[in-house]
């Protein structure tokens, strides 16, 4: 109960910042109209997370015996079944997906719904005057556009019967434009087809790898709990909708709850906490010596409209805070409205183990 005290009285005088919310810009539409792709929404399985927490807790238990210790080192060492894992957590669909001859498979699922449902679709496919129509498409040298054409032979009875056509060459998908002058050479973590590549990798982790899969469904389930205090940030002016039933907190309540919580965890052998002028994290040491890096708060993906007030999250968690990929959690982000690198400058504080 101290502990909790605690945690309320330095959520609530806590220094907010303007830098405390991460600037992550949506990108933008292509030039037709596209199908939003929506992967996963947050609080999806938060049951069958819960569920999972508490087994795999349940041998650390808060039990103040002689041989509580003894319990803790078997509970530590022991194997994390990953397969009661899967279920719950944000896994992708990564089967070949080919379309008109196009091998769409290397590209995101939102990129795949504006090609087949929108610029080419089967009814634009496949109109009466065409025959054997074909699709291409490729990414930009930078990674960050996507551009789509398609081809058709003139069926007979039609002006240029035989002819080989080509169609669809202003078809654009843009990731956000302004990433260079937003993060300078680090903007090459910010392009979409980086950015799919990398959420491939996580797929990959959290397939293979039990220590990571457990610590994210740990971070899921704190991000259900959990809504960010616009409210109480500085840096915001505009209205507030706040969610029945949540709590609120700002980058060091996020931070505070990671540091109480997630020893409790199988794999984790200590926690650390960082801090910048302005925003919060976490490093996590895992039994078998590696180190995590982990910012809550700005892995939620939470957003707001400043004109509603409505608070939203983006398709997917922002998966570069947390990663064992030390440059990208440096200089993945910057800091709402001050486009400051704070993990590259952050401070050590202080540091929990088991």
């Amino acid at each position: 109960m101290n502990s909790l005290k605690k945690l309320i009285v330095s959520v609530l005088l806590v220094c907010m910042y303007v830098s405390c919310v991460s600037f992550i810009p949506q990108s933008a539409e292509p030039v037709t109209t596209s199908v939003e792709y929506s992967e996963i929404n947050h609080g999806d399985d938060a049951a069958s997370i819960l569920q999972f927490m508490e087994l795999a807790t349940a041998d650390n238990s808060a039990d103040n015996s002689a041989d509580n210790s003894a319990n803790n080192s078997v509970a530590n060492n022991r194997e994390i079944d990953l397969s009661s894992l899967l279920p719950s957590l944000p896994l992708l669909n990564l089967s070949e997906v080919i379309y008109y001859g196009a091998d769409l498979t290397p590209f995101p699922p939102k990129i795949r719904d504006w090609i087949m449902y929108s610029s080419f679709s089967r009814v634009q496919m496949e109109q009466p005057f065409m025959l054997d129509s074909s699709l291409r498409v490729w990414w930009s040298n930078d990674g960050n556009t996507v551009y789509a054409e398609a081809s058709y032979t003139t069926a007979q009875g039609y002006i240029g019967a035989g002819n080989r056509e080509t169609w669809g060459q202003g078809a654009r998908y843009y990731g956000y434009q302004g990433i260079n002058q937003l993060y300078g050479e680090y903007a090459v973590y910010h392009t979409l087809k980086f950015e799919w590549e990398y959420r491939q990798e996580v797929d990959r982790l959290l397939r293979t790898d039990p220590a990571f899969a457990e610590i994210i469904a740990f971070a899921i389930q704190l991000c259900a709990e959990i809504e960010y205090d616009w409210a109480s940030f500085s840096g915001y002016r505009g209205p507030v909708n706040r969610t029945p039933g949540m709590r609120y907190a700002v980058c060091d309540g996020y931070t505070e709850e990671v540091m109480e919580k997630i020893l409790k965890l199988n794999s984790v052998s200590a926690v650390q906490k960082w801090s910048s002028p302005g925003h919060s994290w976490n490093v996590i040491i895992l039994n078998d010596g590696r180190r995590l890096f982990f910012d809550l708060t700005w892995f939620d993906n939470e957003h707001i409209n400043e004109t509603t007030g409505e608070i939203y999250q983006l398709d997917d968690y922002n998966w570069t805070n947390i990663t064992f990929n030390e440059e990208l959690f440096r200089f993945s982000n910057v800091g709402y409205g001050s486009g400051t690198f704070h993990h590259n400058i952050g401070t050590f504080d202080r540091e929990i183990r088991k």
